[in-house]
C-alpha cells in the first residue's frame, strides 16, 4: 500500500474549503436565525446542521474513496474556524444589508400585488360567476 502525497494534499485543501464554504453557510443562515422567531431559527439550524452532514458525506465519498481520516475533519474544522474568526466580521455585514434590501423588496412587491389584487375585484366582480361551471 503506498501513501500518495499529493491525493492526501488535495484532499487536505478540498477539506479545508469545505470548511469555509460551511462557514459562508452559516453566515447566509444566521440573518434568518436573528430575525425570526424560535420556529424559523430552529429551522435553520437543522438546515445548517443536514446541509453540512450531506456536504461532508460528499466529500468522504469523492475525495478520499469512502474514507474520511481525522485529518481532513481537523481540516474542515480549521477553515470553518479561519472563516468564522477571520471572514465573518467582514461578510456578515454585507448580507444583513442584502437581506435589508431584500426584505424591503419584497413587502414592496406584496403591497403592490394587494393593490392590484384589489383593482382587479373591482374590475372583475362577476369573473368568478362567469368562470364556474353551474349545475
Amino acid at each position: 500500500m503506498e501513501i500518495r502525497v499529493g491525493e492526501q494534499a488535495l484532499a487536505l485543501a478540498l477539506a479545508f474549503g469545505l470548511g469555509l464554504g460551511t462557514g459562508l453557510l452559516y453566515d447566509l443562515l444566521r440573518p434568518l436565525r436573528r430575525r425570526g422567531g424560535k420556529l424559523l431559527a430552529a429551522a435553520a439550524d437543522a438546515v445548517f446542521a443536514l446541509v453540512s452532514a450531506f456536504l461532508l458525506f460528499l466529500f468522504a465519498m469523492q475525495a478520499d474513496n469512502g474514507r474520511l481520516g481525522t485529518w481532513e475533519l481537523a481540516a474542515a474544522l480549521l477553515g470553518f474556524l479561519l472563516y468564522m474568526h477571520a471572514l465573518s466580521p467582514a461578510v456578515l455585514p454585507i448580507l444583513e444589508k442584502l437581506y435589508q434590501i431584500t426584505g424591503k423588496s419584497l413587502r414592496s412587491l406584496e403591497k403592490n400585488l394587494k393593490k392590484i389584487q384589489n383593482l382587479l375585484k373591482r374590475l372583475f366582480p362577476k369573473i368568478k360567476e362567469c368562470i364556474k361551471i353551474k349545475k
